[in-house]
């Protein structure tokens, strides 16, 4: 026991003792160390400078930071919609950085690392919101299988058998749906856009057979 609180004290003072050089590396740093406590993280306040031109205070918190604010609907008795589960409750813990406008750079002013919620296991911490992504190639995959008429839960199901499991793939259903939606609407990045034009072009000259092989591929599911 003992150990454990020398080893979470050391832990809370090479936090509070750290410098970033800009905003986006502290963020990095804060979702990480969540991610590895089985955590996610998100924005919250922020302050400016003076002039309004910069950011020179900003706090992220726990992603069950809050209540969720009820709704008028809810205790109607002719409801349709099951009520989503209670994701807020209230969880205090944050880290507030801010910068030193003598020397640019960001130093870390509050950090609570305290938490009232069960926090996720290993194999899924990487399925919580700030830990998500869907990469290029992935885009790219999505994309194509969206073309071909691939419904969306198919493309999950080929993803999982590729990658060997939900928690490998790195995103959940609902990041496609998302994606597919933005795809359709044409209001994904350019960014997006040129590199899946890119990897897909690639992939085409490496392999003939491949836009072939992921039709198999969603026979075979």
């Amino acid at each position: 026991m003992a150990d454990t609180s020398v080893e979470s004290l050391s832990e809370y003072h090479d936090i509070v003792s750290k410098q970033f050089v800009s905003e986006e590396e502290r963020f990095r740093f804060y979702n990480t160390y969540d991610l590895q406590k089985g955590l996610s993280v998100q924005k919250s306040y922020v302050e400016w400078d003076g002039g309004n031109q910069e950011i020179c205070l900003r706090k992220m918190v726990c992603s069950r930071e809050g209540f969720r604010e009820a709704k008028q609907h809810i205790n109607r008795a002719n409801k349709k919609r099951r009520p989503r589960n209670i994701s807020r409750v209230g969880c205090k813990a944050k880290l507030v950085i801010a910068q030193d406008r003598k020397t640019g750079k960001w130093f870390v002013k509050d950090f609570i690392d305290e938490h009232s919620h069960q926090l996720a296991p290993p194999d899924l911490a990487c399925l919580l919101r700030s830990h998500r992504r869907i990469r290029d190639e992935q885009k790219a995959d999505i994309a194509e299988m969206e073309i071909s008429g691939i419904r969306k839960h198919q493309i999950m199901d080929i993803l999982e058998t590729r990658y060997g499991g939900y928690d490998k793939v790195g995103f959940i259903a609902r990041d496609i749906y998302n994606f597919c939606y933005r795809y359709n609407q044409g209001t994904i990045d350019a960014g997006d856009a040129k590199t899946m034009i890119s990897h897909l072009g690639e992939r085409q000259q490496r392999d003939p057979q491949f836009f072939l092989s992921i039709w198999l591929m969603w026979r075979a599911i």
